[in-house]
């Protein structure tokens, strides 16, 4: 009878609602964390879909939301609608409808994602939402960090991506790019900081701080500068914007100089740093996995310690400085540095990092690209985007064409998809409409959640500190790389945008009228059938793909023909077509396929180039002529066309 009415009491105490936002947000970190950072549209559309159904199913029947939404919160959603809103109105002046409705379809994701977080939220519940997004990326960190030194257990294939792009000495499995997985990681720093530092539970605390060391040491394999740098900066965010730092220093210390200790020991482990196979690499790994966990063990034990005796002695006044005192304190600190800055020569030593940049050479090879500059092509990626906006201002030239604007624009033959800056590439592809509601929707989110930081109470300004510093990784290191293709990133600041959004409480569960719920389903509906158009349409050509390489060729070209169905403005399921009737001899309704292919995406000079293939072996020499004449004016720089 006992054992019966302690489960009531549990039940009847549990807050189901809560643990349901918990179980949202650290169950989608985690699972697009583990699934390649949801980068595959297969993965990121069908979790959009998803969220849009829940969206519907829950606010139809009046789950959702938990509390008013107040009009900042509303301001947000409103702005990253329109934004993605923009990229769908991209498609009627775009280069290329099927890349296009892509990112159209992984931005109502985002949408979706957002909006589900923000209406589950009540807004006491800072804690719980740090706590799941923390827990997730420590999860994914620690995934990172054991296939590296114990690659045994985890599959060989799908840590080959470094390998192939000659890049094995960074850390990228399972994001599969190092400086996505770094970007998650930073972002997970101060909301460690937060938890090891005003966790309730001892435990907590302790499990925090044993985290941190090793998050460190997986920034550090991934060699990612912008990660690095993003949680630094990010760390002195939060510590700026929160109250009470000392207690906050202290797992910051020991973090530090355990981080330190374990970067050491790996640095020291050649073969292990540079991410080999070998048989040595593995005896380096073993070695040092049982010092990590001893390293992070004595550091969780230590907070623990300090916490247990923070709780039952009375901390010294001197420890528990003013408002006045704090900010004097701040600004003879902030002088100090800008002094030994100033001495040091800090001004000369930006501009010439400035001019590394702009020069675009490689930093290096291992640890010592850490201390270069060197862009990597990205000012030049950067300054041909500003020339794709001077061809059409406004509007850009449609989302996800920045890499046939580079191919034939661009200064160099180097391949690339992205701009490596969201706010660049936003700029070249949807114009100042485009940026201007991108950087809007930035902004709201930063100002609005710094506000709510600064009027809260002690103990909730930290927390919100804690996620406006996690925000804001997300704002540096999508300056200076492709993080909004990777969608676990954007996924995890959005989760800790809705905290500085929903901050407060709110007034209350709320009713919504009928027409609400209506106009809720109906967008969720044509917003399910947006995403589901591509997604359809890509999963049937990969099934194509299968069974060409199966031999089936007639299961393949059906399986194209309904991808075209499906999405009849994609160039993709008509090239696959041609490519399928290439290998079946079929020359002729190969050459038309081809064709039709490139009517829907005539700045792609891959498929110029397949069309003067196929028109080559169907006997029609002219054309093919013309066909490789275009593919080479749109790719002048091409090492295809330089033999």
């Amino acid at each position: 009878m006992r054992w019966r009415e302690m489960v009531a009491k549990i039940r009847a105490d549990w807050d189901w609602a809560a643990a349901a936002a918990w179980a949202l947000c650290f169950g989608l970190v985690l699972f697009l964390g583990l699934e390649g950072g949801g980068y595959d549209p297969l993965v990121h559309d069908q979790v959009g879909i998803a969220a849009w159904w829940a969206l519907l199913a829950t606010v139809a029947v009046g789950l959702l939301p938990r509390r008013r939404l107040g009009p900042v919160a509303l301001g947000a959603i409103g702005l990253l609608t329109a934004f993605a809103l923009w990229i769908g109105l991209s498609l009627i002046w775009t280069e290329s409808v099927e890349k296009t409705f892509t990112d159209f379809a992984r931005a109502l994701s985002y949408v979706a994602i957002f909006a589900l977080v923000l209406v589950s939220r009540d807004g006491r519940e800072t804690q719980r939402l740090i706590g799941a997004v923390a827990g997730a990326i420590v999860v994914v960190a620690t995934v990172a960090l054991l296939s590296r030194l114990h690659p045994d257990w985890f599959p060989t294939t799908a840590q080959q991506t470094g390998k192939i792009l000659g890049a094995e000495d960074r850390l990228s499995f399972p994001l599969n790019y190092w400086n996505a997985l770094a970007a998650l990681t930073a972002i997970g720093v101060p909301l460690l900081l937060q938890l090891a530092s005003e966790a309730r539970l001892i435990l907590t605390r302790a499990a925090a701080a044993a985290a941190l060391p090793a998050m460190l040491l997986v920034l550090y394999l991934t060699l990612s500068r912008g990660g690095i740098g993003a949680a630094a900066v990010a760390v002195l965010v939060f510590l700026a914007v929160a109250t009470d730092r000392l207690p906050k220093l202290i797992p910051l210390a020991l973090a530090a100089v355990a981080g330190a200790l374990l970067i050491s020991l790996a640095h020291d482990r050649e073969a292990l740093h540079e991410g080999l196979t070998t048989a040595l690499a593995h005896e380096q790994g073993d070695e040092l996995l049982p010092i990590v966990l001893l390293v992070c063990a004595a550091v969780g034990g230590t907070q623990a310690a300090v916490a247990w005796v923070g709780r039952r002695w009375q901390r010294p006044s001197w420890s528990r400085p003013s408002k006045q005192g704090a900010t004097a304190g701040f600004a003879i600190g902030g002088a100090v540095v800008l002094v030994a800055l100033l001495a040091v020569g800090a001004p000369g030593r930006v501009s010439d990092a400035w001019a590394e940049f702009k020069e675009g050479g490689g930093p290096g090879e291992g640890s010592e690209r850490l201390s270069s500059a060197a862009g990597e092509s990205r000012y030049e990626f950067w300054v041909s985007a500003v020339d794709q906006n001077a061809t059409e201002p406004l509007t850009g030239t449609g989302s996800g064409t920045f890499q046939f604007w580079w191919t034939r624009e661009g200064s160099t033959a180097e391949t690339v998809r992205d701009a490596h800056s969201l706010y660049m590439q936003t700029l070249g592809e949807l114009g100042i409409v485009g940026i201007l509601l991108l950087l809007s929707f930035l902004a709201w989110v930063f100002v609005s959640g710094l506000r709510a930081a600064l009027i809260s109470d002690a103990a909730e300004r930290s927390r919100l500190a804690a996620a406006l510093a996690g925000f804001t990784v997300f704002v540096l290191t999508a300056a200076v790389d492709w993080m909004w293709q990777v969608p676990v990133v954007p996924v995890a600041a959005l989760m800790l945008a809705s905290g500085l959004l929903v901050a407060g409480g709110g007034t209350g569960k709320p009713r919504l009228p009928v027409p609400w719920r209506v106009g809720v389903a109906a967008a969720s509906l044509l917003a399910i059938a947006a995403i589901a158009i591509p997604l359809a349409s890509l999963s049937l050509t990969r099934q194509s793909q299968a069974a060409a390489r199966g031999g089936d060729y007639a299961a393949a070209l059906e399986d194209a023909r309904s991808a075209q169905n499906v999405e009849p403005a994609a160039a993709t399921p008509r090239l696959q077509q041609a490519l399928v009737l290439e290998l079946m001899g079929d020359f002729p309704a190969a050459e038309a396929a081809a064709r039709a292919a490139v009517d829907r995406e005539s700045t792609n000079w891959r498929l110029w180039l397949v069309l003067s293939r196929i028109a080559a072996e169907n006997g029609r020499a002219d054309a093919a002529v013309d066909a490789y004449k275009e593919a080479r004016s749109l790719n002048p720089r091409g090492e295809i066309f330089q033999r």
